[in-house]
């Protein structure tokens, strides 16, 4: 086990569900959320409260994500290459399609959604927003993600029981294993209606300059505009313009 602060983990999980709750909680709900004793609880909120990532209502008395938070977030995405590179793959995208396109990286076993940019087709999709979690082994983007994540993260992924979104959403291991690797021989995955009914995906993933997985982009539409021939194209126009930049 690697040399971790476990106070630090716990002030960490604890900062994440006031995130996932979404709106101003009490230390019940958060003790709640994440199952710790509530003195743990109140502790971890003292800590992130000193430290400015929380802050308390002084009428309501309820937490919430401290909007000051928002000014580290700005500077940490302004230093990172991948999303100014992701943004101009995704535009590019856009332009060719006419359909709205999805960044997504994979976040504590989910596919969370990070940017988003408008297609200009007669019919758009507003299934996935900025900051949904989405599960892995469903939908363009997550499954890219999955296809290239690596093995013991798949094999700890399908240990679990999954989710099944609709009717045709694979759920077997060995089956999603099989697609996986159909993923990466064809460098594109597609959700056929397996994360949101009567919605196609085309995805594929993004790497850095190191070769690691940085996340997967995706666009779709309405089953009846994504014919067999154009998931051929779009997965051809994905994996061509992401090798462009």
């Amino acid at each position: 086990m690697p040399d971790i602060s476990l106070s630090a983990g716990k002030a960490i999980v604890v900062f994440r569900a006031i995130c996932a709750i979404g709106r101003p909680c009490s230390v019940a709900e958060i003790a709640a959320e994440v199952g710790y004793p509530r003195t743990v609880t109140v502790r971890m909120i003292a800590t992130l409260e000193h430290y400015e990532f929380i802050e308390r209502g002084g009428q309501t008395g309820l937490y919430s994500v401290n909007p000051a938070l928002l000014h580290h977030v700005q500077k940490a995405l302004a230093q990172n290459p991948v999303l100014s590179r992701v943004e101009l793959i995704m535009r590019d995208i856009v332009n060719q399609t006419q359909d709205t396109a999805l960044y997504m990286i994979r976040s504590a076993g989910t596919a969370l959604v990070m940017q988003r940019v408008e297609g200009s087709a007669p019919v758009r999709i507003f299934a996935s927003e900025v900051g949904m979690e989405l599960p892995l082994h469903c939908g363009g983007a997550p499954l890219a993600l999955l296809a290239y994540a690596p093995e013991e993260d798949v094999d700890a992924y399908l240990s679990q029981p999954l989710l099944k979104r609709t009717e045709r959403t694979m759920t077997d291991p060995d089956a999603i294993r099989a697609r996986l690797a159909s993923v990466r021989e064809a460098g594109f995955s597609v959700g056929d209606e397996d994360l949101f009914d009567y919605v196609v995906a085309v995805g594929a993933p993004i790497f850095d300059n190191d070769g690691k997985l940085a996340g997967a982009v995706s666009v779709g539409n309405i089953i009846q505009r994504y014919t067999p021939e154009r998931v051929q194209e779009v997965g051809r126009i994905l994996t061509e313009t992401i090798a462009k930049y």
